[in-house]
């Protein structure tokens, strides 16, 4: 250890990307000690405003989403492809001194260090002792909250959806979960929002700010309306299936060929969707909270009218009236829709195992939709060119990753 000490020591802090960065957070570097949803969506978000993300796996098996599949591409899942975009992917054991050596040497030069271990995990690896004295914001992803009784318990998802009340909103009979992970993805957000908010906050500051998010309270923080119902109101709700507590009409409408999701978020709206298709509407619906107390009418009122033409024909003309409307599209489709392809948030990127498309950032900054640079890396793919940067050698690089 004491000649890869040396080397760590005496080399720069952090390999430098060879690809340009732009955009706000360019010069920032981040460590990504995270797998499967939330951290790598953390990161992704960083990554698509600028920042350069590291990404540390495990030899031999990497983030576990790279077997969560079929479909693949390559060796990798698909799933692995959807939040793993613009970052190079190093291979080392955290179990070994070698590995851990490493890792606190980037950690030194990390910005932000986002990582998503079990609490005891982390004192087991050392990693605790990092944190303490990193200058680096860092970003805990947690399945609840630390200060909490299950703090120190691992949770996915579907359980967060399940124990936060979520599930018990979704669907139209029993209990269902969201279609994507989206406790995942509203904490990786939040988790991406207080990084930014720690850099924000770090000059003055002798150490980085700690920010902790758990796929629990995120769960629970996406509940919005359904939560204040029942915390103000004593409304427990029940699952809704299309329909909307509060609004009416809010969802699908069935036409001649299919459904066309109508709403109408004001008195004003639905005045214009009465004009624009025709309908008379019964004296208690020129508001909202009489439309919410008679939806059942309201809704084969509406229905009466719909079916009459084609889901296509209702958008233009609720479209040139104002109202707001949307096809129900399926993940086959949406690659064609119009207002996608304008904008090129699907993008396609090289990769060793064949061209593949991806899913870009929502982003536009000054006007422009930050490009994905670089496909999700192969399990290790930079691991030879990171430890040179850091000027190891053949002998210490077989050390470090074990020879692989």
């Amino acid at each position: 250890m004491d000649e890869l000490e040396a080397a760590l020591v005496s080399g720069p802090g952090w390999p430098d990307d060879d690809l340009p960065r732009t955009g706000p957070l360019a010069g920032v570097r981040v460590l990504d000690l995270s797998r499967v949803l939330a951290g790598p969506y953390c990161c992704m978000v960083l990554a698509d405003l600028g920042a350069d993300v590291l990404k540390v796996e495990r030899p031999g098996l990497g983030d576990d989403t790279r077997h969560w599949g079929p479909p693949f591409h390559g060796d990798d899942a698909a799933y692995f492809f959807s939040v793993n975009r613009d970052r190079r992917s190093l291979a080392l054991d955290l179990t070994t001194d070698a590995g851990r050596a490493v890792v606190g040497r980037l950690v030194g030069a990390a910005d932000v260090v986002v990582e998503n271990f079990l609490p005891r995990h982390l004192a087991a690896l050392g990693l605790e002792q990092l944190r303490a004295s990193a200058s680096a914001v860092w970003v805990s992803v947690r399945g609840a909250g630390g200060d909490g009784p299950d703090g120190d318990l691992p949770g996915y998802d579907v359980m967060a959806q399940a124990r936060s009340g979520l599930m018990s909103v979704t669907g139209t009979d029993g209990p269902t979960k969201v279609g994507v992970a989206v406790a995942d993805v509203v904490c990786g957000l939040y988790a991406a929002v207080g990084a930014l908010a720690g850099l924000l906050a770090r000059p003055g500051r002798a150490s980085g700010l700690r920010v902790e998010v758990g796929l629990l309270e995120a769960a629970v923080a996406t509940l919005v309306n359904q939560a204040s119902n029942a915390l103000v109101g004593g409304l427990v709700p029940g699952p809704s299936g299309n329909d909307h507590p509060n609004i009416a009409p809010y969802g699908p409408v069935p036409c001649a060929d299919g459904a066309l999701v109508v709403g109408a978020g004001n008195d004003g709206q639905f005045r214009a969707l009465c004009a624009a298709v025709g309908l008379a509407p019964a004296p208690g619906w020129a508001t909202n909270a009489g439309r919410v107390a008679d939806r059942e009418a309201l809704a084969q009122a509406l229905a009466e009218v719909f079916t009459q033409r084609r889901a296509g024909e209702w958008a233009g003309v609720l479209g040139a009236a104002g109202v707001p409307c949307a096809p129900v599209q399926d993940l086959a489709t949406l690659p064609q829709d119009p207002q996608l392809q304008a904008t090129g948030q699907i993008q396609r990127v090289a990769h060793p195992a064949g061209e593949v498309r991806v899913v870009g950032s929502p982003f536009r900054l000054d006007g422009q939709r930050p490009r994905v640079r670089r496909a999700p890396p192969l399990l290790g793919e930079h691991t030879d060119q990171v430890l040179r940067a850091l000027g190891l050698d053949d002998a210490l690089i077989q050390e470090v990753t074990g020879g692989r």
